[in-house]
């Protein structure tokens, strides 16, 4: 209860008393999580079931007498359940010359102590009720349901209704509505409208009472963002009984509050009541699945005080009927757990199963590999980031694929968590870039950073799926900051490859999200395994990054296992010494480094140890639209000392080479 103002306490109250105790709010309140296969526990009476059978007490049921008027529902509203699919049981019930007032005291006490802010006796009922049975209800205001009909139906595409908490909401076809002959009153299951509640003037009620379908609710719920307590016991789960307990408990809270009187005929949509529950198995089993004896007796003592009945025969047949409430339970595994728990799961022994045989773990070699590649990139100073397996639809754009780009073939989720978790991701790059941009960007002046990401993304061959997607491994890394550079992440991804033993080669990338003169592609034995480079400036702006450059690849770890060598091939040291030689060759602007060392190996033949670029130039010696690479080569034999004639005719034959394959020119 509420009060505004001074409270004035009787003469007798003494000075210095706990308030709660004063004003009679002295229960204890249980605040019980409830797993999700026990939606029946969603309830007072659910607790106070298993409670009775824990405390091995007797279960209190409620009060469900009523009396009213013998007449039939019809002669003031009709029913009609145009979609048995999304509402498999829908009842109706009228209450004529009700009263609106306050609730008595513990009606507002209860409500209270759960939560709940009391309005009037009517409304109060409903959200009583809702509590007490688990079954959420809603009370119409009979002159305003316009052609006296309710009817339960699909809603239109794009029709409106505005619902209790002033919010309009434009609806779907998917979705489920409670409308009379005009329009939608309520959205089933969550919310009723605001033009068809309680109000002042009210004085003949419609009570709904009714089952709908979990994965409507959830969607819908999702969908208009309005959630309720009543949806939040929808997507959990109502049973087929509970409809008919409600309409009764409700009737007779209307009855003991003397709050109106009861129209007796009832409206139910339930063709036919489902059949109850019949589990046949052996004692035998039973304790075959908790690996220990548990007596007959106990067992039956257990299930029957959770009220399924069991009857167990001489020869340990057992037979159980599972409660209507209980839609949990299907087989003996599922008895099996409602023993283990009321008997102790102090008293299950460990044990190995019957024929069973200890086995060596491990980790695979995959596993290995991985947990290698980690500690070599914690080691090079980079923070690993883990981040869902979800990304938002639009990624796509913000990281400028083109519209035939196959990463755009992904898999939708039916019922994503928010659209930023909408598709699977088939690339890494849009994860590590949102996380990068957010530490940039609002990471108390963080002004560099190193991170990186080992994760599977997910590439379906064909949509709609006709088998599981291809989870493929992929390593992200993204470098930012003051001294980082392509370079820098290129001698990243060089060690890493080193470790694996997988020679590289490097071509320009033509990822549309890489700056087109800092990127490159990876290729091993031919096969491209991933892409590297400097975050083109557009792509940089979709994720919200400014003045910074940031640099990021993606390998796919799978293509660089299966391309690696587990040893590297020893070569001895010649005795004999090396031939260094230095050139300076003037090429075009746009031939590849890897492409001019790559020349040179082929042309250099089996004497040429190692050759690598130091330098490139460019400056008014050298023509516009070419560069200067100074190459250091380095010969060696293994049999013999090289001679200078020997070397010099090497060395023809690769500046030879330059000119003929690249127009290559000594500087």
């Amino acid at each position: 209860a509420s009060f505004d103002g001074v409270l004035i306490f009787s003469k007798d109250t003494p000075v210095g008393a706990d308030i709660n105790d004063v004003l009679g709010f002295d229960d204890i309140v249980l605040d019980i999580a409830v797993t999700p296969n026990r939606p029946d526990c969603n309830s007072v009476i659910g607790l106070a079931k298993e409670a009775a059978a824990i405390l091995r007490r007797p279960f209190k049921r409620g009060n469900y007498e009523y009396s009213g008027i013998k007449d039939s529902l019809d002669r003031y509203v009709s029913v009609e359940v145009k979609d048995d699919e999304l509402c498999p049981r829908y009842m109706a019930g009228y209450v004529k010359d009700i009263t609106l007032r306050e609730s008595p005291f513990y009606i507002k006490k209860r409500l209270r102590s759960v939560g709940i802010k009391s309005i009037n006796n009517i409304v109060d009922i409903t959200n009583y009720v809702l509590t007490e049975i688990g079954q959420p209800m809603h009370a119409f205001d009979s002159k305003l349901i316009r052609g006296g009909k309710i009817v339960v139906r699909r809603a239109g595409e794009n029709e409106e209704i505005t619902t209790l908490d002033g919010k309009l909401n434009c609806l779907k076809s998917n979705m489920l509505v409670i409308a009379d002959a005009r329009g939608p009153m309520a959205v089933a299951g969550i919310m009723g409208g605001l033009d068809s509640g309680i109000n002042d003037g009210t004085r003949d009620i419609v009570f709904e009472s009714a089952r709908f379908s979990r994965g409507s609710v959830r969607t819908t719920s999702r969908t208009l963002n309005l959630k309720s307590d009543s949806s939040a016991r929808y997507e959990k789960g109502i049973d087929f009984y509970s409809q008919e307990l409600a309409i009764k408990r409700a009737f007779s809270l209307i009855c003991e509050l003397k709050a109106g009187t009861v129209v007796t005929g009832v409206f139910d949509s339930l063709k036919q009541a489902p059949k109850p529950t019949v589990i046949k198995t052996k004692v035998k089993k039973i304790n075959d699945i908790l690996g220990i004896k548990v007596p007959a007796d106990i067992i039956s003592s257990i299930l029957n005080s959770l009220e399924i009945e069991t009857t167990i025969a001489k020869n340990g047949a057992l037979t159980a009927v599972a409660p209507p409430y209980r839609e949990d339970i299907a087989t003996a595994n599922d008895l099996s757990e409602e023993v283990a728990r009321l008997y102790g799961y102090d008293k299950i022994v460990p044990a190995l199963l019957d024929g069973a045989r200890q086995t060596r773990g491990g980790k695979s070699a995959f596993q290995k590999a991985e947990d290698k590649l980690k500690s070599l990139l914690t080691g090079l100073g980079f923070n690993e980031i883990i981040t869902f397996s979800f990304i938002n639809g639009k990624a796509f754009d913000q990281l400028r694929l083109a519209s035939s780009d196959p990463l755009r073939l992904s898999i939708r989720l039916l019922n994503p968590l928010s659209e930023d978790l909408a598709v699977m991701r088939t690339t890494l790059t849009h994860s590590m870039l949102s996380t990068a941009a957010y530490n940039l960007n609002k990471g108390m002046g963080i002004e560099g950073l190193r991170f990186f990401e080992s994760a599977a993304v997910y590439l379906p061959g064909e949509l709609p799926l006709k088998e599981l997607p291809n989870e493929s491994k992929r390593l992200a890394l993204c470098v930012s900051g003051e001294g980082e550079d392509f370079f820098t992440l290129k001698g990243v991804i060089e060690v890493l490859l080193d470790v694996f033993c997988a020679e590289a080669e490097y071509k320009v990338s033509k990822e549309p999200y890489l700056h087109p003169g800092r990127s490159a592609e990876i290729t091993v034995d031919g096969v491209t395994v991933g892409n590297f480079g400097e975050l083109r400036p557009e792509t940089a702006k979709n994720y919200g990054v400014k003045d910074k450059r940031v640099y990021v690849a993606e390998l796919d770890i799978d293509d660089i296992l299966k391309r690696s060598r587990e040893f590297r091939k020893f070569k001895a040291v010649s005795k004999y010494p090396s031939a260094p030689r230095d050139i300076a060759v003037v090429v075009d602007e746009a031939a590849e480094a890897g492409r001019v060392l790559k020349i040179i190996k082929k042309h250099a033949g089996k004497l040429l140890e190692r050759a690598d670029i130091f330098d490139v130039f460019r400056g008014s010696q050298i023509p516009e639209g070419k560069k200067s690479l100074a190459i250091s080569l380095n010969f060696q034999a293994y049999d013999r000392t090289l001679g200078d004639a020997e070397v010099k005719l090497v060395m023809d034959n690769v500046i030879d080479g330059l000119k003929a394959d690249i127009g290559g020119e000594l500087r």
